[in-house]
Order: structure tokens, then C-alpha cells, then sequence
């Protein structure tokens, strides 16, 4: 079963072009979401080879990069859950996660 799009006439013209335009930036953070984890990749691979920072210039424009690292920790849940199954339900609470689901259509 297909879902019908519902136009609503209840919007102003600004808070269509507003409305297009969120649609657009979720479309291109996105897109740009997706191309930043193979630039990244590749740009640690030239940083750690350079020794961990390099200042250089393209096209006129300076950029500086360095490799911050930190140590993190965090809570392992899932081990939590295996070794404590009954402590794990007693602290679980319901929630409510909101997504805005865009999509453009040519």
C-alpha cells in the first residue's frame, strides 16, 4: 500500500519556502554525513603519515589539521544487560524519540 502525500493549505507561503528549505539542509547534512566518513578516512591516513598535524594552502586559502585524540569511556549496556537482566528492566523507562523525515521529490 502506497502512502498518499497530504498537502496542507493551511501555510503560509514563508512557512513553505521554510519548511522546503529544512528539507533541503536534512538532505545535504545527510549526504554530507555520508562523504565525511570516507574524507575522514583518507585524511587520517595523510595526517598520522605526516606526523599527526599539518599546516598547508590551496586555491589561496590556509588550512591547519591535527589528529586530536582522547580516551573515552563509556557504559557497556549490553554486558550490563547479559550479567544483570533483572537490574536492566528495573531502570528501563519509556521515551519518546522524534524524527523529522524529509524527502524531496523531482
Amino acid at each position: 500500500m502506497k502512502t498518499q502525500l497530504k498537502t496542507n493549505k493551511n501555510i503560509s507561503p514563508v512557512e513553505n519556502v521554510k519548511l522546503f528549505q529544512a528539507c533541503e539542509v536534512n538532505h545535504n547534512r545527510k549526504a554530507y554525513n555520508k562523504l565525511w566518513v570516507d574524507v575522514k578516512e583518507e585524511a587520517l591516513e595523510i595526517i598520522e603519515r605526516v606526523g599527526g598535524s599539518l599546516i598547508s594552502k590551496y586555491k589561496s586559502k590556509a588550512f591547519y589539521m591535527e589528529i586530536a585524540k582522547k580516551n573515552t569511556t563509556r557504559f557497556d549496556v549490553k554486558k550490563f544487560k547479559e550479567d544483570h537482566p533483572e537490574l536492566y528492566n528495573n531502570y528501563m523507562i519509556d521515551g519518546e524519540a522524534i524524527e523529522l523525515k524529509t524527502k524531496i521529490v523531482k
